[in-house]
């Protein structure tokens, strides 16, 4: 049978003691700091920009119509697009019709805005028509000054 000795049993309560320590600290600072930053998820729709503004439209109607050519699920297409960072909704000017948007901004207070139009007949697809152009980032939302009294 192992003896185990009082230094011994006074290193390991130490030890113990001490990573008790550390976790606490950490703890701590993590609630003081907010805890883990949270992962940024880069939207899938900044991928098809990713090689200049100039073939966006191509590529998307490429890789979109590879995967829901005509007739297939018009709402797996829809789906597809909001996770990819697009806003969709109906089109009210043309029934049938959904418009998705997707805005990044560029450099010089310029947005970039990649709209695809889904055109739809029932709950199939009819064609896909996306579109590209640079704006004016639009300004800044009014700040509420109050006035003193």
């Amino acid at each position: 049978m192992m003896k185990i000795s009082m230094d011994t049993l006074r290193t390991f309560r130490n030890a113990c003691f001490a990573a008790a320590m550390m976790f606490s600290v950490l703890g701590a600072y993590a609630s003081i700091t907010g805890g883990l930053e949270p992962v940024r998820m880069e939207p899938e729709a900044k991928r098809f920009m990713s090689h200049g503004l100039d073939n966006t439209e191509a590529r998307l109607v490429a890789e979109l119509s590879a995967q829901f050519p005509a007739g297939s699920d018009a709402g797996g297409l829809l789906a597809r697009l909001t996770r990819s960072g697009f806003e969709c909704q109906a089109d009210l000017a043309a029934p049938g019709n959904y418009a998705c948007v997707f805005n990044r901004p560029l450099a010089f207070q310029r947005v970039a805005r990649v709209t695809t139009v889904v055109e739809t007949e029932g709950a199939q697809v009819r064609g896909i028509r996306p579109s590209v152009r640079v704006e004016p980032a639009p300004p800044p939302p009014p700040r509420f000054q109050f006035a003193s009294l």
